[in-house]
């Protein structure tokens, strides 16, 4: 048991989260190129290859334009920008210095990486890794046996053969790691997103509905007392209607931030729904519970608005209901509800035993 960690700024989560992991994937991506492309800059001034190197500073220039694409969120044309220059630069290398210097390899890569993306449909995504599949059949048809524009000593076309092969493997795998940690990541995010209340940071009523169902089980198969809470901040449409939606906001803030910290860590706290709360409190009787709730509803008494006017104060009412042998949890909510309204209408801001 216990409660979900707080979560703030929840409801700027959205659905976009895994093309936002895309966007960092291809940042990544940037990186490893620009750095990779360095390399190859260097050892191809030291063979004399001067096109080539003049070719990969371009390449630098291309990756860097890339991030300061992603920069700006122009997602999918730093996409076709990199993966323009993958296969612009595999086919000019092979055809400079030879399909066994291996810079085929890099033309492999395009085809997971635009697979990964969440910008295209899969119609597109599948013809264009077609095509891409296709230029890499066609580069090995053609340009296996032909000589190339430049003749390199064998010994460094073997190094270059290794290293593209090495790097290839390299980046797939780097690559491949990074976006599942990156999907895990989201994952995650997601499901904190489904079970827990953008505002508060407390788990939404869906989460508690589970929790429930986890708690009515712990009890038959280990029968033990429990009690639950319902709590009800007072005038709260007054106090939206009066002063503006952003104190009510702080209100249900700090209200939940009071419940939080006013209960055990084997406690279920929740936004119940609107200004309403449940807490449920397991291996607890009414005699544990009914100063609990006293405590936590003079602690609700004792917040200040932050605003001039430091009369003005928050209250609550709360209601209180201990589960009965055989009962179902729901029962003893509706109890806990209607010791509530009864509390509601002898004046508020007390806690009523259902």
């Amino acid at each position: 048991m216990g409660k979900p960690a707080r979560q703030d700024g929840a409801s700027s989560l959205t659905p976009s989260i895994a093309s936002d992991s895309f966007k960092l994937l291809l940042s990544s991506g940037c990186l490893l190129a620009g750095v990779t492309h360095v390399a190859f800059g260097v050892l191809f001034y030291q063979a004399k290859v001067l096109t080539m190197a003049q070719v990969n500073i371009a390449s630098v220039l291309t990756y860097l334009l890339a991030a300061l694409l992603l920069r700006h969120n122009k997602v999918a044309l730093a996409m076709f920008l990199m993966i323009a220059e993958v296969a612009a630069h595999a086919i000019l290398a092979v055809i400079a210095v030879g399909w066994e210097s291996g810079f085929h390899y890099y033309l492999l890569i395009v085809i997971p990486v635009f697979l990964a993306n969440q910008l295209n449909k899969w119609p597109f995504k599948i013809g264009f890794a077609t095509l891409i599949a296709g230029a890499y059949v066609a580069l090995d048809w053609y340009w296996r046996k032909a000589d190339p524009a430049y003749q390199m000593d064998l010994g460094t076309l073997a190094y270059l053969h290794r290293f593209n092969l090495v790097t290839t493997i390299a980046i797939l795998s780097g690559l491949t790691v990074l976006y599942v940690h990156l999907i895990t990541q989201a994952e995650e995010r997601l499901h904190e997103l489904a079970t827990t209340d953008s505002l508060t940071g407390l788990m939404n009523r869906r989460s508690m509905l589970a929790s429930l169902v986890h708690e009515q089980a712990v009890r038959q198969r280990q029968p033990h007392d429990t009690c639950v809470l319902l709590v009800d901040i007072d005038h709260f449409k007054k106090l939206n209607d009066t002063f503006g939606h952003n104190m009510g906001d702080w209100a249900l803030k700090a209200v939940a931030d009071v419940l939080e910290a006013g209960v055990r860590e084997m406690d279920f706290v929740a936004r119940w729904g609107g200004e309403e709360f449940l807490i449920v409190l397991p291996f607890a009787n009414k005699t544990v519970a009914l100063p609990v709730a006293e405590r936590l509803r003079q602690a609700i008494a004792d917040l200040r608005f932050p605003s001039k006017d430091h009369a003005l104060r928050v209250n609550a009412t709360l209601g209180l209901a201990e589960l009965r042998a055989d009962e179902a949890v729901d029962q003893a909510i509706q109890r806990a509800d209607a010791a509530l309204y009864k509390g509601k209408d002898a004046g508020r801001n007390q806690v009523v035993v259902g």
